[in-house]
């Protein structure tokens, strides 16, 4: 492959390496009742995909700290971020694509997420990964 090739996405594999998920901060929202804040750092390893997914209503912003990723949401077609380059997710979104772009080199995200404060404590009973909702013929 030239350098200038665009890189394409093969379709999920479940045999990829998941991403390993921290949370960074966790915060209620003083000027919104009822609804916390979150900051999630997501590291793909190379090669690392996730299966399609959703987060529980919660409303997402990302944005990518370092490496590639592909991303896909709902019916849109397939976008690759890099460094810097952000994105948003609906309540109503689902996350078709997220996997590193590259296979020898990790990528980093940082996903801040907004939702009712109950509903992400519940969530998190499960650890970070409570937060990814995936879609059930993935499971």
């Amino acid at each position: 492959m030239s350098s200038s090739a665009k890189p394409t996405y093969g379709g999920y594999n479940k045999n990829a390496p998941l991403p390993g998920l921290e949370i960074l901060y966790k915060h209620k929202l003083q000027n919104t009742p009822g609804k916390s804040i979150l900051g999630l750092r997501v590291d793909f390893p190379p090669g690392g995909d996730t299966p399609p997914h959703s987060h529980h209503g919660a409303s997402v912003s990302v944005v990518v700290l370092a490496g590639k990723v592909f991303n896909k949401m709902n019916d849109e077609p397939i976008e690759i971020f890099e460094t810097n380059g952000s994105f948003y997710e609906s309540p109503t979104c689902k996350h078709k694509v997220s996997a590193n772009v590259s296979d020898s080199e990790p990528a980093t995200i940082l996903a801040t997420m907004i939702m009712e404060t109950e509903k992400l404590e519940k969530l998190l009973e499960n650890g970070p990964f409570g937060l990814v909702d995936v879609e059930e013929e993935y499971r």
